[in-house]
């Protein structure tokens, strides 16, 4: 019989494997070479999906909702009240935001907020980084040369700032990412905030995620000296003794041994959670069904699975951030999604915007929803775990495919009681057109906030001060670029200024408690 293999066993070969020195091209021969809010627990989730492209009739509630006005940035900014209208069984705060009323009820909607008229002052296109701040990946519309580097996302500004996380001794993953990749960007050494700025790998096991985040009780006969230890004396006579080091190797072997010590701190975590079951299936077994791509009841059954694991971190304080890059489209429709559906679903016949507003219907219904749920059921000192959390719900685009305008953010949970919630908020300046209807084209829009402003109001409603994370002389996060003349066709071109950009650094109207 082949021996067991526990998790600890599995943690001592990650170690062996783990202390490998890195690769360093500049010591080859010569030959050789190649060219703070307050100290309340707070969690995060930021669940992302493709696309955009939904009409505004069907993504937000109806505009009677907005009852109050306040003069805010040259512009009337409006808000009012979320409420689910409840019909045969299904309540609706919009077509999309829509679900069984057993689920989204008038207790849940109260915790909820809809955000619209947030734009990204350029035109962006495909990306995937740039919902939560790396507008650097894009499709190559943009580059370096155009001021847009590679930056941090805002879930690892959080997982490496002591204000969201003063104290680790529970944690073992500051952050989960999952699904599909490049949404979460990290430095390569984030406590030094040093080296390459790259997309963090991302995770499609729930069970493998799962084993990340619980902890078994300790083994008291296993001890062993600091990881880092059995390298140090190497690390620093190869990182101060060898004078042919490059500057880049010099940083990988930096970037490698802060790798070793985080993973010291994760092994030495002994938190154990009781009453949280062993998941007995895992996310991949839905995925590996070869119908999978237009099956949303599978699609469903592996997101509520990566949805446990969430709630079984947040709930033992193993993690307190977890990002979800949702590429699959809950539809069963086999047509091309890219250029078959989302980018046809702007013609005003509809038929495309139907098929698009159902599938999002069914994300929010059966992925986001599932999660706020399991969440708020879960006791917290100060109410529930969704009480001290900001869900959110974020899109590539706004309601027309590419284009960065008017995007919707969706949000549960009241940051630990830093932000007011059950409204509609809407930000855009009704005297400043974007998009314009035409004869193959439905789509109409309005300009609004810049999207950094509502980066940086996360940022500090999750406890971080500016000074952790603005630079350029700007507020907010993320790059500030206006769109040049070479994109006087983008519909947001001219259209975002002073008036705009003054305001980048203070949290978004009608949310800050």
């Amino acid at each position: 019989m082949s021996p067991r293999i526990d998790r600890r066993m599995m943690l001592r070969g990650a170690l062996g494997f783990a202390l490998a020195i890195p690769f360093l091209p500049s010591i080859l021969p010569r030959s050789a070479q190649a060219g703070p809010m307050g100290s309340k627990r707070r969690r995060f989730v930021a669940l992302s999906t493709e696309h955009g492209g939904i009409w505004q009739a069907n993504m937000y509630p109806a505009d009677a909702t907005l009852t109050q006005t306040a003069k805010y940035a040259g512009r009337e900014v409006r808000k009012g009240q979320l409420s689910a209208a409840v019909s045969g069984g299904v309540a609706t705060l919009s077509p999309v935001l829509s679900a069984p009323s057993s689920a989204l009820t008038a207790a849940l909607a109260a915790k909820m907020n809809v955000l619209r008229g947030l734009d990204v002052t350029f035109y962006l296109a495909h990306n995937r980084g740039g919902r939560l701040g790396n507008y650097a990946d894009n499709d190559g519309n943009l580059n370096q040369e155009q001021g847009l580097d590679h930056i941090p996302t805002i879930d690892q500004v959080m997982a490496w700032s002591p204000s969201f996380y003063g104290s680790l001794d529970t944690i073992k993953e500051r952050s989960l990412v999952m699904g599909d990749d490049k949404l979460s960007w990290g430095y390569a050494s984030p406590s030094s905030k040093s080296g390459a700025v790259q997309p963090l790998p991302a995770e499609s096991d729930s069970l493998t995620l799962f084993n990340k985040i619980f902890s078994p009780p300790p083994d008291p006969s296993a001890t062993r000296p600091p990881v880092v230890d059995l390298v140090l004396a190497d690390y620093n006579r190869l990182r101060n003794g060898n004078r042919r080091l490059s500057q880049a190797d010099k940083q990988r072997l930096d970037d490698y041994i802060q790798r070793l010590d985080e993973l010291q701190r994760k092994i030495k975590v002994q938190a154990s959670c009781s009453g949280v079951m062993v998941p007995t299936k895992t996310s991949t077994d839905e995925a590996q069904a070869s119908s999978y791509p237009i099956d949303p009841e599978a699609q469903k059954r592996f997101w509520q699975l990566m949805n446990d694991v969430i709630v079984a971190a947040f709930s033992c304080d193993t993690c307190r951030i977890a990002t979800l890059r949702i590429g699959d489209i809950f539809s069963t429709d086999p047509e091309d999604w890219h250029h078959g559906v989302a980018h046809q679903a702007s013609t005003p016949d509809g038929v495309k915007e139907g098929i698009l507003s159902a599938s999002y219907q069914r994300v929010f219904s059966d992925v986001y929803l599932d999660l706020v749920t399991k969440l708020d059921a879960v006791q917290d000192p100060e109410g529930t775990v969704l009480d001290s959390a900001m869900v959110t719900w974020v899109q590539e685009s706004g309601c027309s495919t590419h284009d960065p305008i008017e995007m919707p953010v969706v949000t549960a949970g009241g940051a630990a009681g830093s932000m007011v919630t059950g409204q509609y908020c809407d930000y855009r300046n009704l005297g400043s057109v974007g998009h314009v209807p035409s004869d193959t084209s439905a789509i109409s829009s309005h300009t609004g906030l810049v999207y950094n402003q509502w980066l940086g109001s996360t940022l500090q409603l999750m406890g971080l001060s500016p000074s952790e994370y603005e630079s350029g002389g700007n507020g907010g996060y993320g790059k500030l670029r206006l769109s040049t003349d070479s994109e006087s066709w983008y519909p947001g071109y001219q259209k975002y200024g002073s008036a705009e950009t003054a305001v980048m650094g203070e949290i978004l109207p009608f949310l800050k408690v």
